[in-house]
C-alpha cells in the first residue's frame, strides 16, 4: 500500500509539472489555435497595417491606432475666392447686409448719415473699433461696399497686415500679383479687392471693396 501511495504522488507531480511547462510554452494572451482576442487600444496594430492606417508623407504618430486618423489630421485651407474682413473673432463678408453684422458686432460706436449719389436712399459709415463700414442701400436694407481702417488696432484677416505695417509684409503676405497705381497696391479677388496704400516703405491705408455689379473701382 506504501509502495502504491508513492507511485500514485510520482504521477500526480508528474502530471502537474508537465502542465505547467506545457503552460509556459504558450502565449497567455493568445492562446494556440483560439480567436485573438478583441484589439483594444492598449493593443499595438500590426507592423504591415501601418500604410492603411497613416497617410503618406505624414509621419505624425499622435493619433495612435484612431482607425478615423486620416480624417483628423489637418489640411491647409483653399484660398479664398474673395477677400472678407474680421473685427474680434467676427467674420464680415463684403457686401454682407448690415443688420446681420451689428447682430455679430453689437451697436457701432457711432453712424453718419450721406446722401447716396448712386442709389435711392442714403449710404451710412458705421464707426467700430479700427474700422469704418460704408454702406449702400437696396430697399430698406444696407449693405457693405467698402471697409477702411483708421488705426492700428486690427489687422487684415488674411495677412496680418496693419497700418504701419512695412511693403515687404505685404508682398510675403499677397505676394506679386497686384496692380499698382500712385501708392497703392490693389490686389482683385473675384468682385473684391483689397487696397494698401504706402508711404515711404509703410502702410498708411488698408481698404476692402465690393465691386457693386458693373461699376467701376473707386
Amino acid at each position: 500500500m506504501r509502495k502504491f501511495l508513492l507511485i500514485l504522488l510520482f504521477a500526480v507531480s508528474l502530471i502537474v509539472l508537465m502542465t505547467v511547462f506545457t503552460a509556459c510554452g504558450s502565449n497567455p494572451e493568445q492562446p494556440q489555435g483560439s480567436n485573438p482576442p478583441p484589439e483594444t487600444g492598449n493593443t499595438p496594430a500590426p507592423a504591415n497595417n501601418d500604410d492603411n492606417r497613416e497617410p503618406q508623407g505624414t509621419g505624425d504618430n499622435s493619433t495612435g491606432n484612431d482607425p478615423g486618423n486620416d480624417e483628423l489630421i489637418p489640411t491647409p485651407p483653399p484660398l479664398p475666392d474673395v477677400f472678407f474682413f474680421s473685427l474680434g473673432n467676427h467674420v464680415i463678408d463684403m457686401n454682407e447686409n448690415i443688420s446681420f453684422v451689428i447682430e455679430k458686432l453689437g451697436d457701432p460706436l457711432g453712424i453718419m448719415v450721406l446722401p447716396s449719389c448712386a442709389f435711392d436712399g442714403d449710404d451710412r459709415i458705421y464707426r467700430y473699433p479700427g474700422a469704418e463700414l460704408y454702406t449702400y442701400p437696396i430697399g430698406e436694407e444696407d449693405f457693405i461696399h467698402t471697409v477702411s481702417f483708421y488705426d492700428d488696432t486690427i489687422r487684415t484677416a488674411e495677412g496680418g497686415i496693419r497700418l504701419g505695417s512695412r511693403l515687404q509684409a505685404i508682398l510675403d503676405a499677397y505676394g506679386d500679383n497686384y496692380e499698382f497705381d500712385a501708392g497703392m497696391y490693389k490686389f482683385i479677388r473675384s468682385n473684391t479687392s483689397l487696397e494698401f496704400l504706402v508711404s515711404d516703405d509703410m502702410v498708411i491705408g488698408i481698404t476692402y471693396r465690393y465691386k457693386i455689379d458693373d461699376m467701376a473701382w473707386n
